[in-house]
């Protein structure tokens, strides 16, 4: 039997190591020497699809993994509690500006660091723990644990938030209204079915109604459109007969206001005429002055031989300067 050469084995070895550290770097993903930092998570309700290497996040970023998810009882209690040990990578998380004494994890809890459960995959239905800065919401803690280990306080999920309001809701009252409401519909839909056939009877009636109506008016409104034409037709004639009276009476109309136009002529002269002859100082008026003055004195004799005659008649034949 031949011997194996030591060097041989020794190179054997060797590269089976190799192997087995590749495999390691490969498959763990460059984080099988990052430094780890170990948290705790007590959720409150159903951790179904949290498995062991689940990953844990930050506003989506990776920051690490679930380590281990077990069941712990209280004997004097007798309640089981689900602790969810979480392992975050120290490198994935810094402060800007350098780091403190104090833990980042500490300080981040202190702040207001929550976690909760997320679905990875609704075919699947493998979960996540998802971590965020809440300080308004207020977190479930348990204590008691590892003093060495700190605990994140936790938050419902999106998921038990609905399975909680699915529980609480009135489903069954709910469910009765809906009945009683269905049922009043039915109630109102025979009715209506029953008033339906009359309303639609007096709707048919009152349509007839509106067409014999139609008809009516179209027919008066022809019989207008025919009386108004006629109308216009007799307006355009008369319009013509008068074009035609003013033409032919045109130039007869023009003489006449020829000769008014003399006529006011003549009596302007006559005016003029009369004006010269009672003005002032004038001779025509003079002379007519002194014949009034003739005809008043004659007129005055005339009166004396009448009174005169009137007391002796007989001076008419005697005459007046006889005895």
């Amino acid at each position: 039997m031949s011997s194996v050469s030591p060097t041989a084995l020794g190179g054997f070895v060797l590269g089976g190591l190799a192997v087995v550290v590749a495999a390691i770097l490969f498959f763990g993903g460059g984080d099988v020497f990052a430094p780890k930092t170990k948290a705790v998570a007590f959720f409150d309700g159903s951790v179904g699809g949290l498995a062991p290497g689940a990953a844990v996040t930050y506003r989506g970023v990776r920051v690490g993994s679930v380590s281990s998810v077990s069941v712990l009882v209280d004997p004097t209690e007798l309640k089981a509690r689900v602790p969810v040990y979480l392992q975050l990578e120290s490198d994935r998380v810094t402060l800007a500006g350098g780091s403190t004494q104090q833990p980042i994890l500490s300080r981040l809890i202190e702040a207001g660091l929550r976690a909760k459960l997320v679905s990875e995959s609704l075919v699947t239905g493998q979960m996540l723990v998802e971590l965020d800065l809440a300080p308004e919401t207020p977190g479930h803690v348990v204590g008691g644990g590892d003093p060495d280990v700190p605990e994140i306080p936790t938050i419902q999920s999106d998921l038990q938030e609905l399975r909680d309001q699915l529980t609480h809701a009135p489903i069954a009252e709910t469910v009765a209204q809906a009945q009683r409401t269905l049922a009043a519909i039915e109630k109102v839909a025979v009715h209506l079915d029953g008033e339906i056939d009359p309303l639609a009877a007096s709707a048919q009636r009152a349509l007839d109604s509106v067409d014999r109506t139609m008809d009516v008016a179209s027919t008066s409104i022809k019989h207008l459109d025919q009386g108004a034409s006629s109308t216009l037709t007799e307006a355009q004639a008369l319009a013509a007969d008068g074009r035609q009276q003013l033409a032919s009476r045109g130039a007869e109309l023009s003489r006449a206001l020829v000769s008014a136009d003399k006529t006011l002529q003549a009596i302007d002269g006559l005016v003029l005429s009369a004006n010269s002859l009672i003005a002032p100082r004038s001779q025509p008026r003079s002379d007519l002055e002194a014949m009034l003055r003739d005809l008043a004195a004659t007129a005055s004799q005339l009166r004396d031989f009448s009174h005169t005659i009137e007391r002796d008649p007989s001076v008419v034949l005697r005459g007046k300067g006889l005895p």
